[in-house]
Formats: structure tokens, sequence, C-alpha cells
């Protein structure tokens, strides 16, 4: 059996001001085409189909649409879950109505896991949708008041499962949350992104992969580089596409697994095209202004300035080469001496004159120029006598 393993689209997206809905549908068009060429048997969405619980129109419209064409006209299924980022029960409405049509869609999380069972040539491969539900959610759901944090939770929720778990056929979990490697030397750190909401404070956000063991494969949701967790079978996929610039290393696509009649998995990693690409520039004014003709200067840019001193509407120029800058930040240059160095004593003793080349010094980085210094010391002469 061929499966598409996806995650975190959050269709609705709007970074820095700029709304991803045309992107997304940009992107969501090449995943159709790959459906086209590589034809899996069903796709699973690993939650967070939505980026907000209340998700704007436009952006209904657009998973409705995509989500009909994937399973009416590609005649492929789909399994998706609800991840933090969406409305338990807006996910859930009408999903026992859309099972019918090959659409298998679970936004509340149920005492008893509801497997799908899907059949190939070799027999059944068993499905556990389990939707993001937070710990007091978990915790009143089995009436338990020992379930303190999400690893507990899911110890309780594989409790359930393992009641009509058959280890002789294979099985295949999808779960959005902080799953990690857990062992005797402490937890593994994942590579994470800016863009994703933390589930809790305090470091009970995390999930043993122990948990995920005794599936064939887990397809994970929630972190937004693809990787691995702890082994080749259990994985997050990424996000749909990028959503900060803390992601532009990351790849985009979809992780097919193929899975053979042993439970043995093959993982392929294919990468999907997207229509405008996360970057980071760095440079001064005059030299991002020539550098944009070898590039595509539609991409979404975050600028780091190296100029000194002040310029007039920097960003109005920029975007007049690269429309779609969201970011500029000018370079900071800040010496390892802490301002509690400078003692109360220390700036009695000073001159104005002193006080501003040691705060130039401490602010930029390097001394201040002869010709600057001369210009302060005119401004701190009129200033004491009172002048404008």
């Amino acid at each position: 059996m061929r499966i598409f393993h996806m995650g975190d689209w959050h269709i609705g997206k709007l970074v820095n001001g700029f709304y991803m809905t045309e992107d997304q549908e940009y992107i969501l068009e090449e995943l159709c085409k790959a459906i086209e060429e590589k034809k899996p048997d069903v796709l699973l969405i690993a939650g967070d189909l939505y980026d907000r619980s209340v998700p704007p129109v436009q952006a209904v419209e657009l998973l409705n649409r995509y989500l009909r064409k994937i399973v009416k006209d590609l005649n492929t299924k789909i399994i998706a879950i609800a991840g933090n980022h969406d409305s338990n029960e807006r996910i859930d409405f009408a999903s026992s109505l859309l099972c019918d049509s090959g659409l298998y869609i679970y936004g509340n999380l149920k005492r008893h896991i509801e497997k799908i069972t899907l059949e190939d040539k070799h027999g059944k491969v068993n499905f556990y949708p389990i939707p993001y539900a937070d710990v007091p959610v978990v915790r009143e759901l089995f009436k338990d008041d020992n379930i303190k944090n999400y690893d507990l939770s899911m110890a309780k929720i594989m409790e359930e499962i393992d009641k009509d778990f058959n280890s002789n056929e294979r099985n295949i979990a999808i779960a959005h949350g902080y799953i990690t490697k857990v062992n005797e030397e402490g937890i593994e750190k994942l590579e994470e992104s800016e863009s994703e909401k933390p589930l809790s404070i305090g470091g009970t956000d995390f999930i043993s992969h122990k948990h995920f063991e005794r599936f064939n494969y887990t397809a994970l949701g929630h972190l937004h580089g693809p990787q691995k967790v702890g082994c080749e079978k259990i994985r997050y996929s990424g996000s749909l596409m990028k959503y900060s610039f803390s992601e532009v290393n990351q790849r985009k696509g979809i992780t097919i697994v193929d899975i053979d009649e042993n439970g043995e998995v093959n993982i392929e990693i294919y990468d999907l095209k997207q229509r405008r690409d996360f970057r980071v520039k760095k440079g001064t004014l005059e030299e991002l202004l020539k550098d944009y003709k070898n590039e595509n200067n539609e991409d979404y840019i975050k600028v780091i300035l190296e100029d000194k001193g002040e310029i007039l509407d920097p960003m109005a120029k920029l975007r007049a080469v690269y429309p779609n800058v969201m970011e500029l930040i000018r370079e900071e240059k800040l010496s390892k001496r802490s301002n509690k160095e400078v003692l109360a004593n220390d700036i009695k003793k000073k001159s104005k004159v002193d006080l501003f080349k040691s705060f130039y010094s401490e602010i930029i980085g390097e001394e201040v120029a002869s010709e600057e210094i001369e210009i302060m010391e005119k401004i701190i002469s009129k200033a004491e006598r009172g002048e404008e």
C-alpha cells in the first residue's frame, strides 16, 4: 500500500500581514499532480488543517475544494485529524457522513479510537486517528485525575487502543503533538520553527516515542520540519509550505510511505514546488537594490540591512524591487560589554563627550569617528547654552 503523509497545512495562514491563500492553492494543485503521478491509496493529514479555530471564509472554501478534488476526482481516500490550531468541534462536524465518500476526518478525541481498515492485495491495514486534545480534555474523557501531562494522556489513549490491537496485522497511527525520543539520557531535542504554537509551558508537552513503537508507521503532525523520531517509522512530514524565516532551509512536500506485506516501510521525500520561497538577504541597501536581477524577486524576503546611520524610507525602496519584503531589520553590532559594567560613579566622572563615545562603542561595536565627535561636541555645547 502506498501512503501520502502530510500535516500542518495551516490553510488561511497570515504571515507578517501576507495571506498565504494563493500560495496554498498553488501548492495544493502541485499535490494533486503528485497524486496523479504517484497514485497513493490514501492521503494522511496529521492535524492543523486550518491555521486558526475560526478560519476565514476563503480558507474554508479552499480546503473544501481540494478535499473534494482529491477524494472524488482523483479517487484517493483521505484520513485527517484535528491539530492544536484547529477547532475540534468544527473539524468533527458531519464526519460520520463523510466516511462513506472516502473522507475520514476526526476532530474530537473519543474514548474508543475508531480504526479505519483499508485493504490491499496483501490484506488489511489499520489506521488509528488520534486527534489532538488538551490534557484536561483527556483527563475528563477518561475520568482519570492522574493524567497530568501529554505523555500520560497518550499512555491512556494507548491503553484503549491495545484492547483490540492486532499485532499480526499492519497498523498505522496518525497523531499530532510533540513526540520525541525519551530515554535514560533525557529528551531528544527536535528541530522546531517560529511558526509552531507551543502546546504548553514548562516542557510538559513532550510525548515519548515509545508509545508508538507498536505501530508499523506513525504519521505525525505539529513540527514544521520533516524529520524522524528515534527511527524511520515514526516521522513528521513537515508543513505544507514555509511559514516563517526559521524554515528557510527546510524541505516541504510529501512523505511517501510504501508498506509491504510484512509491515516494513520504505520512505521517500517528495518535494512540492513552492510558488514563492522564503529567503533572507543581507547587505547594504545599495547592494540589495543591485542584486535582484538574477533571482526570483517575487519571493518572500527578510532583509537585514548593514547600513550605518539613518536611511530614508528603506522599505519603500526595497519593495520597489522586492514587492514581498516581509521583514526589515537593522543589523545590531552589540559589543560583549554589558551595560551593568558602567557604574554610576564612572558616569559622574566622565564628560558628556566621553559618555557619547562609550555609548556609540557599546551600540555600534566600533570607535566613533573624529568628525562625528566634532558634531556631537557642537550639539552638546549648544544644548548647554540653551540654543536650538
